[in-house]
């Protein structure tokens, strides 16, 4: 049975409920075939853009954009149409109107990155001033948390962005504080370890990643134990900074410290130079958390350890007749070739004449000539990065495949072991090539000590054994080489890259043993 109170209690519900019913708006409606079409104008538009064809993309995409109106398509599809129009007008000459829809995309959806397949350096100047200039008229609502922290307005580009922040909670201070970020263009987030200051936590966030746009951060707090305790911001409602090609204000800093430098070639094509307002390296020097998850000063690992492989290559000759000796028991060629039977003792043998004299005259070795597969080196490798382009270190490592004989190394014309030493430097380009990822090119220069050989196989015949046996032909030289390379890295991240190369032996010793081949490695730096 109602009661007064239950009637009461029921009417005040269908009077809330009616109220929000007339307030709030209706749902956005979306119309399928709209939706349908706009995503196939979109493909259709790539296809045009591809073939250089522009008009009809625009005519396309336009023709998508008046179909989806304001509400007959998703947000995200609107806005994707309205971004890729503005590429197909800028395209097709008519920048205002370019200017127009790349506004609007941005209005529907602030954070709308620009596709790499349209991305040429003035269709892309065009939409990140479209981005700053719609950046700059919304309002930012930054986020608030268990930390006390002011983001920067805004921030040049290629230069460390100053992250501080305090506690102010009444329980014991997070043992580990880190800001998680992701910069324009970034795929995943970074981080960086904050570090303990007297009131608070610092750090920068490396300058290979202040590139222009917007970037996007937050903050976590953690116990000894690695739970987090606190936080503020969070990967849907983080901090947001302008990244800009120059600032109006002060540069941003971390108290007490002077505002960090641009990176050397900081990432918009100019060239580095000294952020406006402030001393100190690329990090602020002292400051903070410059180097933070990825080591080092400047956003990059300092010292790199690894291994590597690497296969020789080398030109044997053609000749007559190489096993023969001289009457001193040396090679009678001019490429001085040693032989060896296959279980690697020394033919003919050292020990008498005999046996070399009962090779038969045009029977004692005949080669081709010919590219042959030499030494196979496996090594160890660590490197310290002078700056940020620059690396310096050594190889350790192991050959096989090596000349197996002792004749060629009392002559002193092969070294008589089987390891390999080399000090190298390594120069990777790029602006601030190793606070980036992807791939870079590279050369590097050395010099060591290792054996380098190679080998073909022929027969002999002896007068006084029947039928023809088997020998192997080396060239060899060593134990002083140089070496000279080029090729590329492949960084993954800053403390994980791949390398892979063409190098150049000089070998040297008694004459001159050039090989050449691939080297591949794996190198982590911390």
């Amino acid at each position: 049975m109602l009661t007064r109170r239950h009637v009461r209690f029921v009417s005040a519900a269908v009077a809330v409920l009616a109220a929000v019913a007339l307030v709030a708006p209706p749902a956005r409606a979306i119309d399928a075939r709209a939706e349908a079409g706009a995503k196939d104008a979109l493909k259709k538009a790539a296809s045009d853009f591809a073939s250089g064809d522009f008009a009809t993309a625009a005519a396309r995409l336009d023709k998508a954009a008046s179909t989806c109106g304001a509400k007959a398509c998703s947000r995200t599809t609107t806005a994707l149409v309205q971004r890729d129009l503005g590429a197909m007008q800028f395209r097709s000459g008519d920048k205002d109107a370019a200017a127009n829809s790349f506004a609007a995309a941005l209005k529907i959806q602030p954070d709308l990155e620009f596709p790499g397949k349209y991305s040429e350096a003035d269709v892309r100047a065009a939409w990140d001033h479209a981005k700053e200039a719609t950046a700059a008229a919304a309002p930012v609502e930054q986020p608030s948390g268990d930390f006390t922290h002011t983001p920067a307005p805004e921030q040049k580009v290629g230069t460390p962005l100053p992250v501080y922040v305090e506690y102010p909670g009444d329980g014991a201070p997070p043992a580990h504080v880190v800001v998680k970020y992701k910069g324009a263009g970034m795929s995943d987030w970074g981080h960086v370890d904050l570090e303990r200051t007297e009131d608070g936590w610092g750090a920068l966030i490396p300058c290979g990643d202040v590139t222009r746009g917007t970037i996007r951060y937050w903050i976590q707090g953690t116990d000894k134990a690695g739970e987090p305790i606190a936080s503020s911001g969070d990967p849907k409602h983080p901090f947001t900074v302008a990244i800009k090609p120059t600032i109006a204000g002060e540069a941003p800093h971390l108290p007490d410290k002077p505002a960090p430098k641009k990176c050397t070639g900081g990432g918009d094509g100019e060239s580095g130079e000294a952020g406006a307002g402030g001393e100190g390296g690329a990090g602020g020097e002292g400051a903070a958390g410059s180097g933070g998850k990825h080591g080092g000063h400047d956003g990059y690992a300092r010292i790199w350890v690894g291994a590597s492989l690497a296969i020789d290559l080398l030109s044997m000759p053609s000749g007559q007749d190489v096993c023969k000796l001289t009457s001193a028991g040396e090679p009678t060629t001019p490429s001085e070739l040693y032989c060896t039977n296959p279980d690697g003792s020394d033919f003919p043998l050292r020990s008498g004449p005999m046996q070399n004299s009962e090779l038969a005259q045009g029977h004692a070795g005949q080669i081709g000539g010919g590219l042959q597969v030499g030494d196979v080196r496996a090594m160890l490798s660590g490197d310290y990065a002078i700056n940020a382009n620059l690396l310096v270190g050594g190889r350790l490592g192991y050959v096989a495949n090596t000349y197996p004989g002792q004749a060629a190394s009392k002559d002193g014309r092969a070294a008589s072991f089987a390891f390999h030493l080399e000090a190298r430097a390594t120069y990777i380009l790029g602006e601030n090539a190793l606070a980036r990822t992807g791939f870079l090119p590279m050369g590097f220069a050395g010099f060591g000590l290792a054996e380098f050989d190679g080998h073909s196989s022929t027969n002999v015949t002896l007068s006084n054994v029947a039928g023809q046996q088997p020998v192997n032909v080396w060239r060899t030289d060593g134990p002083f080489f140089l070496l000279l390379g080029g090729g590329a890295r492949y960084q993954f991240s800053r403390q994980v890259a791949f390398t892979g190369a063409l190098r150049f032996n000089i070998a040297v010793g008694n004459g001159a043993l050039v090989t050449f081949g691939p080297e591949i490695g794996v190198a982590y730096g911390f």
